[in-house]
């Protein structure tokens, strides 16, 4: 039988061929609906805490740190939980209505962030477990920490106690989670959206029946739309009035300020150009192009990226969510 390597030759071997990394069992990592219920109780646990009098506050910033194996797994996932957990979110903020009569968060938006790490505040991350930190607004958003905040206000469930705790964590504690751009959500607060009155018709004249269909009036000076956007990296919001047919959504760069047409955006997730938004005066519709190799979603629909010399367009509703890159949304509303 021949010899088995030893020593430094068997060393040498597993060198050339690592051994395989051993498989963790599937009943032990951590599901989807797991992610979704720690998600949930952190934020139904801050409701009792943060709030005051009949105002209702509540966690509205979450990191999510898995393993990082369960990270890959469960990565393509992330959009869906991210959407189930703010569907129940709203069922629960609708069913304290009696106890709080005004809901005042202190964010503007829902901000989750996905990261994989191994250890998290002196604790292993095992494959079945869910760490979620919550807070009212400005947990830091990955590996880029301010060197002059000291410390960051979270909640999070103690091991030893399974409580949620109040407590300071220091920004260091984040650096070497692995939050990568793609698993990081924002949604914009929608608490009982209200629709606008329907304007009512005017009378047609005997001779405007059969005229042919002509474009709508546009006030220019009202604006054809309106955009709220939101920059998750720096936590800032902004508005845009939209009074030209035709935009240009792009980075804010010198070489841009002298365009009056274009929506500059403080981010460097937004490309340059990164899509273009017109109305369509045929179609009596707003459209999209986007020319980003970075995504380009609307209502979470991937819009398929084309070259800037030829937009492929794409129809934009009244009414939409514009997601660039996963970290700047864009609220569009049509005002025509």
């Amino acid at each position: 039988m021949a010899d088995q390597p030893t020593g430094w030759l068997s060393k040498l071997s597993n060198f050339l061929v690592p051994a395989s990394r051993p498989q963790i069992p599937v009943d032990t990592k951590a599901t989807n609906t797991q992610i979704l219920n720690e998600l949930v109780a952190s934020f139904e646990e801050s409701i009792p805490r943060e709030s005051v009098g009949s105002s209702m506050l509540f966690n509205a910033h979450f990191l999510i740190i898995l393993h990082p194996d369960v990270y890959e797994e469960r990565e393509n996932a992330f959009p869906v939980i991210v959407n189930e957990a703010v569907n129940t979110f709203h069922t629960i903020i609708k069913s304290q209505k009696e106890q709080f009569k005004h809901i005042a968060p202190v964010a503007s938006s829902w901000y989750f962030k996905f990261g994989g790490g191994r250890e998290f505040g002196g604790e292993t991350v095992n494959p079945e477990d869910v760490k979620v930190v919550g807070a009212l607004t400005g947990i830091l958003p990955g590996n880029n920490p301010v060197q002059s905040q000291e410390s960051v206000k979270v909640t999070r469930r103690v091991k030893q106690t399974n409580r949620y705790e109040k407590m300071d964590v220091d920004p260091h504690t984040f650096q070497h989670i692995d939050f990568r751009e793609p698993g990081a959500f924002v949604v914009k607060f929608a608490f009982e959206p209200v629709a606008p009155p329907a304007k009512p018709a005017p009378a047609a004249s005997a001779n405007s029946r059969n005229a042919p269909d002509v474009p709508r009036s546009i006030n220019t000076h009202a604006g054809l739309a309106q955009i709220d956007y939101y920059i998750a990296e720096l936590n800032k919001e902004a508005v845009y009035q939209m009074r030209d047919r035709e935009i240009v959504v792009a980075r804010k760069e010198i070489d841009n300020q002298h365009f009056p047409n274009y929506l500059l955006v403080e981010s460097a997730y937004v490309s340059n150009p990164h899509a273009r938004i017109r109305y369509n005066d045929t179609l009596q519709a707003f459209q999209i192009a986007s020319f980003s190799r970075n995504e380009t979603r609307v209502n979470e629909q991937l819009i398929p990226r084309s070259e800037p010399a030829n937009p492929q367009w794409h129809t934009l509703p009244d009414k939409a969510q514009i997601l660039l890159n996963s970290m700047v949304t864009l609220h569009f509303q049509s005002r025509l």
